[in-house]
Parts: C-alpha cells; structure tokens; sequence
C-alpha cells in the first residue's frame, strides 16, 4: 500500500474474551457474569474502529483517492479468484492489488488458498446449522428450558431468551445469560459440544480434499510469516 501511494496501520490483537464464540449457548458462567451475552464487547468492537486510525485515514481521503485506496487494496475488479461454497453461491475476488499479492506471498499459490479458505470456512456455517436443526438438540432444549423457568424465565431457547431481556439493561442482560450458562450445565452444552463435533467431523470427511489442501498451504504459509515478521523488527 505504501508504494501505491496510500497509508496503511495494523490493527492490534484483540482481547481474549472478544475470541470467544457461542454458536448455540452461552456455557462459561465466569464470561456470563463479565459479560452477559456480550454487549459489551460488541460496543468494545465498535469504539476501536471508530478510533481506527485507517478508517480516519481514508474518511479523509477526497472520494477519487477513496475509490483508488480501494483498488489497490482489493484489485480493480471482482475477477479472477472463485469459490463454489457447499452451502450454495459463488464467492468471487480479484487475483490483483495488495490483498491478493501479499496472499500470494504467504500460501504460494493464491487460487487454492483462496477456494480452500472460503469453502472451509463455510463449512462452519454449515456445521452450525446442522447442529440447530439435529433432533438430539431439540431434546436438550426441553430440560434446559424447565431449568430457566426455575430461574424466572419462560424461554424454549437461547434465542428466546435474548429476545425475552431485549433492551432492560445490563444488569438484566447479565443475569439472565447467567442463569442460561447454569441451566446449560444440565446437559444442553455437552449435547451441543457433542452434535457440534460429529456434524463438523462429517462435513470435514464430505469435504476432506478443501480442508487438506487449506492446512497445506497455510502451514507452509508459517516460516514465510516467521521471517516477514523478523525482517520488520531489525
């Protein structure tokens, strides 16, 4: 980006618990208490980019150096890169511009990576949906829901219960993604574990040649990173 002309900052690692993903149930009870159903990190998200220095940087480029940012950051054009995802749809990005020449770097060859990358990650799309819609999660929903209205909770499941608190306020929010942690301990976060596993070993099996040919590429992508790494630190 700097020898086409435009400034560029990286961003920086976020925290630990900004990581941490509950496709189907909140079941850590110490991050329900810190943090609910993580409203708060969502706003977290929200104040770093509004302070990113990129997003001040190019909201102060004039819209002709705008549109020429975006070029050389993603190529001209969506073409010459395509991925057919399993879940349906076709993904497509350009082979040019800064993206795709620093890809290239890392994993060598930038088509693969780039069909391997998109169809593995939506494998997790699929994989979730699979577990939501397996009959054994259906079951688990039942004594999990018993438990909450135990807790003063009329909810047949995770997403009722968030619509249920809404807007009340954090103290409300808390609570209640507590009470759903400790009511997940009955059986519904091991099922979910359990189903999450089976369903996301099957999908990996259906498509073993895109997730073997992602983790060839992005383990031969390490030393690469290694020595980028190094040579920006002497």
């Amino acid at each position: 980006m700097t020898r086409a002309g435009f400034q560029m900052w990286l961003d920086a690692s976020p925290p630990a618990d900004e990581l941490r993903s509950f496709p189907y149930i909140v079941d850590d009870l110490a991050w329900a208490r810190r943090h609910g159903f993580g409203s708060d990190l969502v706003e977290a998200v929200d104040a770093r980019r509004l302070a990113d220095p990129n997003q001040r940087y190019v909201s102060g480029l004039s819209p002709e150096r705008r549109e020429a940012l975006l070029a050389a950051l993603n190529g001209p054009r969506p073409e010459g890169l395509e991925a057919r995802l399993p879940s349906g749809g076709v993904m497509r990005r350009s082979a040019e511009g800064c993206t795709s020449e620093a890809q290239r770097q890392l994993y060598g060859d930038l088509a693969q990576w780039y069909r391997a990358n998109k169809v593995v990650a939506d494998l997790s799309y699929l994989r979730q949906r699979r577990v939501l819609a397996d009959p054994a999660w259906t079951a688990a929903l039942r004594p999990w829901a018993r438990c909450l209205r135990q807790q003063g909770y009329a909810a047949d499941s995770p997403q009722r219960l968030r619509e249920s608190v809404g807007d009340r306020g954090r103290e409300a929010e808390i609570a209640a993604a507590v009470a759903e942690a400790r009511c997940a301990q009955d059986g519904l976060a091991a099922t979910a574990r359990e189903l999450d596993a089976r369903h996301g070993d099957e999908l990996a099996a259906a498509h073993h040649q895109d997730v073997a040919t992602r983790n060839r590429l992005e383990h031969g992508a390490i030393p690469r990173a290694r020595a980028v790494v190094a040579s920006e630190q002497e």
